[in-house]
This record gives structure tokens, C-alpha cells and sequence, in this order.
């Protein structure tokens, strides 16, 4: 009984939002950097070193961020957490970062550079070769493609926190043992 009114004081939904948030600047921030040292993450010709950092550099802060959350919430509630109370907080985390990806990828593109848009488009171009109908889709799309940027980064992130939350819930859940008279 007293688990239950701790769980019901205690929600992990401000601390998601501010890791979810905090995680998100870095990945603008990382957007940036990679920019400034030349590494072109949307480069189909990537040398493999290069993606290998720019996904660890990506994705391991993500992991952290989901941990983080999935850690401190059951600190918060006395070093117990059910499976269920510890998968939805770090799915939270997944979403409000996903969502958060995707305003601020759409923001990277149509506003604070511009230019890294069109480099996608390019690149896109340059895909299609010579074949006229794939040329056309892809000036078709161009009002678009920001929003489809977008949309993808926020399912990619959300779907894959949602894993990472599963695996996290089940390595952190801890029950509390029945104690006497309280059933």
C-alpha cells in the first residue's frame, strides 16, 4: 500500500522531459560539430570509421539518457520499481526525445542551415543518375522532404528507445517482497 502512494506522488514525466530535452540540444549541438569537422552523415560514401563514430556518438548518449531516467525514478520511489513502471519511464524519455528530434531537425533544415538541405537534395539527385522519373520525384518531394526528415528521425528515435526501454525495464525492475500484513 505504501508503494503504491509513493508511486502514485512520484512520476517520472518531468524528469523524462527534461533528459528527453537535454538530449535533444546535444544532438543539435552534434549536428553542428560534425558539420564544422566535415563529416557528412547524409554521405552514402561514408568511410565506416566515420559512421561507427557518428552512430556511437549519436545513439550511446540516447541509451544514457533512457537509463538515466529508468535509474533515478527508482531511486525516487525507494529503490523499487516494477517492469512496467520502469519501461514507461524510459519510454518516455524515447518519445519526448523523438519528438523533440524531429521540431528540431526540421529547424536545423528550413532555418539554421539551409544550405545542408540542399546537399541532401543533391545527394538524392545524384542517386537517381540519369533515370528522368526518379530526377522528377525528388524535385516533386523537395517542398516535403524537411517534414519526411523529420517524421523518419522521430520514428528511428522513438522506435528504438522503446527497445532500449524494454531492456532497461527488465534489468532494473525490483519488486518489492511482500511484507507482512500488507497483501
Amino acid at each position: 500500500m505504501q508503494q503504491q502512494l509513493v508511486e502514485m506522488e512520484k512520476k517520472p514525466n518531468l524528469l523524462a522531459f527534461k533528459a528527453a530535452g537535454a538530449y535533444s540540444i546535444y544532438f543539435l549541438a552534434l549536428l553542428f560539430i560534425f558539420k564544422a569537422i566535415g563529416i557528412d552523415t547524409n554521405n552514402p560514401d561514408l568511410p565506416m570509421g566515420e559512421k561507427i563514430v557518428s552512430s556511437a556518438l549519436s545513439y550511446i548518449p540516447f541509451i544514457l539518457a533512457i537509463v538515466f531516467v529508468q535509474l533515478t525514478h527508482k531511486k525516487e520511489l525507494g529503490d523499487y520499481i516494477t517492469f512496467g513502471r520502469a519501461f514507461s519511464a524510459g519510454f518516455k524519455v524515447a518519445a519526448y526525445s523523438g519528438l523533440f528530434i524531429a521540431v528540431l531537425m526540421i529547424l536545423y533544415y528550413k532555418v539554421l542551415d539551409t544550405k545542408a538541405f540542399d546537399d541532401v537534395m543533391n545527394t538524392a539527385i545524384e542517386k537517381a543518375g540519369d533515370d528522368e522519373q526518379q530526377i522528377k520525384g525528388v524535385e516533386m518531394m523537395r517542398p516535403y522532404m524537411v517534414y519526411f526528415i523529420g517524421f523518419g528521425a522521430a520514428v528511428i528515435y522513438t522506435f528504438f528507445g522503446l527497445i532500449v526501454s524494454l531492456v532497461g525495464a527488465s534489468v532494473i525492475k525490483k519488486v518489492r517482497p511482500f511484507e507482512e500484513g500488507n497483501f
